[in-house]
């Protein structure tokens, strides 16, 4: 009888053993359900993240490559790596950049060149340099010596000293990026006029301090068929711009005609005119 008792006094304990063990196991089985359905979803994120990223660089055209060579621990390399390395900003501001300069020279209602291919210049990798020292110029442009259709724009640490940081930046870039997608008659076209046509595309896109304003004095270039071959590349953007005014897509067009090479006659063709002609208009004008 006493074995009858014990049974039963011990029976509520054995069924809130099962019952323990029962929710255990269904805890056990949400838990492993739940953490299925967040691995997959993970999975689905980190798929699309993926693909997002992939149809971005397809979407650039060109690799971008980063580069900080500035002293380390330099307030240069610190800014440049807090604003423009950690957070992607200088690879948008070369795309942005270099989409402003390719509208300019290669619009796709382009129907002129629609018909002729290879105009546009190849454009395969462009690396930013912050350099490690001081240059001549806030931006300095060069072809790779190893690699075909690849650029290396190096940039001077001293732009990101200034107060202006984030202006002086974009205008270097800008610059850059205008120097690498313009032809220069195979290296025979005059620096003069290359640079000139790089400020002018870049005074486009902002006002910059080498570019004078429409109220500023500016000097009257030489009655000669070489009129655009000032030395001052304020003179020269000036001309470029009344240029574009008398015949529109004037710039365009004779980036595509430096493409194959240079000659004195180019200038002539493009106008559609001597070029003195133009020069001795143009000083007219502003005298």
């Amino acid at each position: 009888m006493e074995e009858i008792k014990n049974q039963n006094l011990l029976q509520p304990l054995i069924q809130t053993t099962n019952t323990n063990s029962y929710e255990n196991d269904h805890k056990i089985i949400s838990y492993s359900s739940n953490t299925s359905i967040i691995l997959r979803l993970v999975m689905v994120i980190f798929v699309g993240i993926v693909s997002l990223w992939a149809n971005y660089e397809v979407s650039k055209g060109f690799s971008i490559t980063i580069v900080n060579e500035a002293i380390e621990g330099t307030f240069a390399n610190k800014r440049f790596d807090l604003f423009y390395v950690s957070n992607d900003e200088a690879t948008r501001l070369v795309l942005r950049t270099s989409k402003f300069v390719e509208n300019i020279l290669y619009p796709i209602n382009d129907h002129q060149d629609s018909g002729q291919p290879g105009i546009k210049k190849q454009v395969k990798h462009v690396i930013i340099q912050l350099s490690s020292q001081n240059l001549t110029s806030p931006v300095i442009v060069k072809s790779s010596r190893d690699e075909k259709d690849v650029f290396v724009v190096h940039i001077s640490p001293s732009i990101l000293e200034g107060p202006n940081y984030k202006r002086d930046m974009f205008l270097a870039l800008q610059k850059g990026m205008a120097r690498i997608w313009l032809w220069d008659g195979q290296g025979n076209a005059p620096s003069s006029l290359v640079n000139g046509m790089t400020e002018y595309i870049t005074s486009l896109a902002s006002i910059s301090e080498h570019v004078t304003s429409e109220s500023e004095s500016i000097k009257s270039v030489k009655l000669s068929r070489s009129c655009w071959k000032s030395k001052d590349k304020r003179t020269t953007v000036k001309l470029l711009k009344y240029c574009e005014g008398e015949k529109e897509g004037f710039v365009r067009r004779l980036n595509k005609e430096m493409k194959n090479g240079w000659h004195e006659k180019i200038i002539d063709d493009v106008l559609g005119m001597p070029a003195w002609h133009l020069c001795e208009t143009y000083n007219k004008e502003i005298l």
